[in-house]
């Protein structure tokens, strides 16, 4: 008879022990870094598309305000659901405690 597999543990039980300044640090962490990818990425971008079509600085603009929408936009999108799954942890704290 083989011998059975061990289990993995779960996402939740790994966080668990885990000091939440530094889950708050690496959410935070990968914000801050997605939004300079986009901004830096329309920048570039906008930047190849000038030197291809020779319409300086027009295009590295719009790049550049393209990326910092988008980087904005997915910077309130992960803030939004981040409160929103605090909430959420709070709310369920809050009825364990009531009786």
């Amino acid at each position: 008879m083989p011998p059975e597999k061990p289990s993995k543990p779960s996402k939740s039980s790994l966080r668990k022990g885990m000091d939440p300044a530094l889950l708050a640090w690496g959410v935070y962490g990968a914000i801050g870094f997605q939004l300079a990818a986009t901004v830096v990425g329309g920048l570039l971008l906008g930047l190849w598309l000038d030197k291809k079509f020779d319409l300086s600085p027009w295009l590295t603009l719009a790049g550049m305000f393209v990326g910092s929408v988008g980087g904005f936009y997915n910077l309130i999108r992960v803030l939004t659901w981040h409160q929103d799954k605090k909430e959420n942890k709070d709310r369920k704290n809050a009825d364990k405690e009531t009786p």
